[in-house]
């Protein structure tokens, strides 16, 4: 069948020009990733005008203008021919913010030839508040294709174009940056709960490869008796690595331990502090690892690529190096501890005593209600926590947390922690307010690589209603007794002490007769038999066949079904777990 719709650029009639652009201004505003966005201002831009090619070149940090998207030839060609802001036609849009037509490119010394056939060049700059976000590009066989109608249609359709790629672009990045959040939060949880340090050292190795796939990695820790760096790890560092130590003074490592700053650099030839440790090397990134404000060591990332490495590298490394400092604090205060265990020996029954005064001596019941707290560490020391508190008008708050990591550390952040929590419970603020306030608290005192996991429940029981919030810890299980099911009261956020300014959602539930609230730490659900976990189905099933027992005899019950299931295994984890009836 013949093609008998009308040609693009008979769209002259004022009222057919502007319901078509309105169809494209909707069908682009509705597209957010931009690998969806740019074939479908292709697509619009070709109801417009019949082009032969059509090039979306976004500026990068040098002013050249880089594409994005083509269409009429291959990617790689366009990568060859980049053009730079105020070369060619394109560039000469960038630069006068104006749209640029050349109805025979012959003509004009500023036509680049790309590609054969080309008579008619139209630039349009894309500009959203007075930023240039890109050139839209459209070449063809035959200047008509660009009568008066479609340039004005264009110049119209490109400052929704403008719009459209500066918001794909924030989606862009609020995507990545967010699963960057919860990449970088289970890589710290993993590497804050390994405490020898050279198993730390290698796991972190592989741990980075997930977020930068590099081809050499160093991990150099600082020796501050001889103020050197030692390489300690070592990923495909070559022939070189033999040179295992490296003055302070010296190299781009030093550099940023001395700066306690990243070093980046795109071609180490030109920069005369670059000591070389692989010869192929031709670009450098050294990020410095630091705690509380001291250097523990180096992450070192080297290329025989010039300019391998970015800003968006740095980004990605610098929380992580933060977290991975910690640990290896964390990691050789360990291996002092150890190495003193028949010294500390008595401190650590002390300490064991101080922590267990620091939990409530009894659980708590009042008109209508009660609960229980129930507590096993894996070690000397616990890193989890909980606590009670009661308000007055039949109010009463629950805390349960649990802190990166284990011994010492986590039990002296716990007791932090804890008490940060009920000094702000007094105020008789609500859960989601709490935590943000308590976030605050743990960021202000800078204690870099511990964070804490932390579900807050305030009940009011006179009121007949629970509100609920996370930071992290598994959801609480609530069992309805009209049901006889127990259900997750799923709220969550990010932990206690990782970033500034951070708001907490919260959960409302009303209480009914026989319901009980269940809060417990990932030490209960990941406890290990074998390969086999605990898990979070076994724990509602116990939930759920001993949901009628009071809060004591519930509570001992799971406990008890948890050791059944471990057996005579060790727990991995401290394992804690709180109970709260309505009777």
């Amino acid at each position: 069948m013949p093609d008998v719709s009308p040609p693009k650029a008979d769209l002259a009639l004022p009222g057919e020009l502007l319901a078509e652009l309105l169809s494209l201004v909707g069908e682009i505003n509705a597209v957010l990733d931009p690998d969806e966005l740019f074939p479908t201002i292709a697509r619009c831009v070709g109801r417009l005008v019949d082009y032969q090619i059509l090039e979306i070149l976004l500026p990068d940090e040098e002013d050249v203008l880089v594409p994005a998207y083509v269409d009429g030839y291959d990617m790689e060609t366009a990568v060859r021919g980049r053009p730079k802001v105020g070369e060619g036609i394109s560039g000469a849009a960038a630069v006068s913010r104006e749209p640029v037509f050349v109805p025979d490119v012959s003509q004009d010394p500023r036509y680049v030839p790309v590609f054969p056939g080309v008579v008619a060049e139209l630039a349009i700059p894309l500009v959203h508040q007075d930023h240039l976000v890109g050139v839209l590009n459209i070449e063809g066989p035959d200047a008509e294709a660009f009568n008066p109608g479609a340039r004005t249609a264009l110049r119209i359709l490109a400052g929704h174009l403008a719009v459209a790629i500066d918001n794909a672009t924030l989606y862009r990045e609020a995507r990545w940056y967010a699963g960057l959040l919860a990449t970088l939060y289970e890589i710290g949880k993993e590497a804050a709960s390994i405490l020898d340090l050279d198993e730390l050292l290698r796991r972190v190795a592989e741990l980075v490869k997930r977020v930068i796939d590099y081809e050499m990695f160093g991990i150099l820790l600082l020796d501050e008796d001889e103020q050197e760096l030692v390489l300690r790890q070592a990923v495909n560092f070559g022939p070189g690595k033999e040179k295992s130590r490296l003055p302070v003074s010296e190299g781009l490592c030093g550099a940023a331990v001395r700066s306690k700053e990243p070093v980046l650099v795109g071609d180490v030839r030109t920069d005369p502090r670059y000591v070389s440790l692989v010869k192929e090397t031709r670009s450098e990134l050294a990020i410095p690892l630091v705690h509380k404000d001291k250097v523990v060591g180096v992450f070192d990332l080297e290329s025989p690529e010039l300019d391998r490495f970015t800003e968006r590298h740095v980004k990605v490394l610098m929380p992580l190096a933060s977290q991975v400092a910690g640990a290896i604090a964390n990691a050789e205060l360990y291996e002092r501890v150890r190495h003193n265990e028949l010294r500390l020996g008595r401190e650590l029954r002390i300490a064991q005593d101080v922590q267990r005064a620091l939990f409530p001596e009894t659980s708590p019941a009042g008109p209508g209600w009660e609960a229980s707290a129930h507590f096993r560490p894996a070690r000397e020391l616990g890193g989890d926590l909980y606590d009670f508190y009661e308000m007055e008008e039949g109010r009463l708050g629950v805390a349960t947390g649990d802190v990166s990591g284990k011994g010492a550390p986590a039990a002296l952040y716990a007791a932090f922690a804890s008490g940060t929590v009920r000094r702000r419970a007094r105020e008789g603020k609500g859960p989601a307010d709490l935590l943000g306030r308590v976030n605050g608290t743990l960021r202000h005192r800078g204690i870099e690589g511990l964070y804490c996991t932390l579900a807050y429940a305030l009940f009011d029981f006179a009121g007949r209603s629970v509100r609920v919030a996370n930071s992290g810890l598994p959801y609480p299980l609530h069992y309805r007794a009209g049901r006889g099911r127990a259900e997750p009261l799923t709220v969550s956020g990010l932990p206690l002490g990782t970033f500034d300014n951070v708001e907490y959602d919260e959960l409302s539930v009303e209480l009914a007769p026989g319901d009980g609230f269940l809060f417990f730490s990932d030490g209960i659900t990941e406890a290990l038999r074998g390969h086999e976990e605990y898990g979070v189905k076994r724990l509602r099933r116990g939930l759920e066949t001993h949901g009628a027992l009071s809060a004591r005899a519930l509570g001992e019950a799971l406990m008890a079904d948890l050791e059944r299931f471990v057996g005579s295994r060790a727990l991995t984890d401290d394992a804690t777990l709180v109970v709260v009836k309505v009777l």
